[in-house]
């Protein structure tokens, strides 16, 4: 097992590759040798390993220990075609089981907030939303306001069993839909068009919570104060600063469980199936 790694858009990826994508990385799984391109990271077998679970426990995030990228990459397994990437799936599975041990015993009580939680902290008590996006992200931010504030959730399209949703294409049509002060979070990586379109649906938007990665952020309006993911991060690594000891031990049983992966692989060089050939 090959993977490339890279910030989002840096280089061009293989284009019959797997892509797992967040809102920091880009991780291209692989079945051989590529020539890396600047800005790209290129490991394999257990040092591959080591890499992912090091992202999927948080390690490599700007808040250490953070949950965010766990559920991102149960989601990237979730989306593949079981019977064209069964071995990725069950390696992905493997990864998820041993960042479960690395939580469990390293990282307990650290970073176990999502960025819905993260985000949900700088909404001001009793504070209007105007929350853009409905998929998991959305659905974190909803959870953590639910009953203490009033949420517009905007989407691209309709969901089954969600009326409630305001669609993104009705906007300019809605004329202003609340006077009252205003959050807009953004949720999605929706381009800034798009958010001042639904700005514009409210008449004291006092601030925008953006949730998009950096790459994909650009200013929606010259007199809105944003917070970003950095603000958010930076907030939360002020409340809770994990040990350097807990990191490093982490680290060094991801290193232990790396090699066992390891020779597992050149134990049973063609997977379990060829335990029943």
């Amino acid at each position: 097992m090959f993977v490339l790694h890279q910030p989002p858009g840096r280089a061009t990826l293989p284009v019959d590759a797997p892509v797992w994508r967040t809102c920091l990385r880009e991780v291209a799984f692989v079945d051989d040798w590529h020539r890396a391109a600047p800005g790209q990271q290129l490991v394999g077998h257990a040092e591959a390993y080591a890499l992912l679970l090091e992202i999927v426990t948080g390690l490599r995030s700007p808040l250490v220990g953070e949950t965010e990228v766990q559920a991102q990459f149960k989601a990237f397994l979730a989306s593949l075609d079981p019977a064209a990437h069964l071995d990725l799936h069950r390696l992905g599975q493997r990864v998820l089981a041993d960042a479960k041990y690395i939580r469990q015993h390293h990282l307990q009580g650290f970073g176990a907030h999502s960025y819905g939680v993260l985000a949900a902290r700088r909404v001001p008590s009793g504070r209007r939303v105007a929350l853009v996006g409905a998929g998991a992200l959305a659905g974190q931010v909803t959870a953590a306001l639910a009953g203490r504030h009033t949420i517009d959730q905007w989407a691209r399209r309709a969901v089954e069993g969600r009326p409630a949703l305001l669609l993104i294409a009705t906007a300019d049509a809605r004329g202003v839909v609340s006077s009252a002060p205003t959050t807009l979070v953004l949720a999605s990586p929706v381009a800034s068009a798009v958010a001042a379109t639904v700005a514009r649906c409210y008449a004291d938007v006092r601030e925008v919570i953006d949730l998009r990665s950096a790459d994909q952020r650009s200013p929606i309006a010259d007199d809105l104060p944003v917070v970003t993911l950095d603000t958010l991060f930076a907030d939360a690594r002020g409340s809770a600063c994990m040990p350097a000891e807990r990191i490093e031990a982490a680290r060094s049983d991801i290193t232990r469980l790396a090699r066992a992966f390891e020779r597992r692989e050149q134990v049973r060089p063609l997977g379990w199936d060829d335990l029943c050939a």
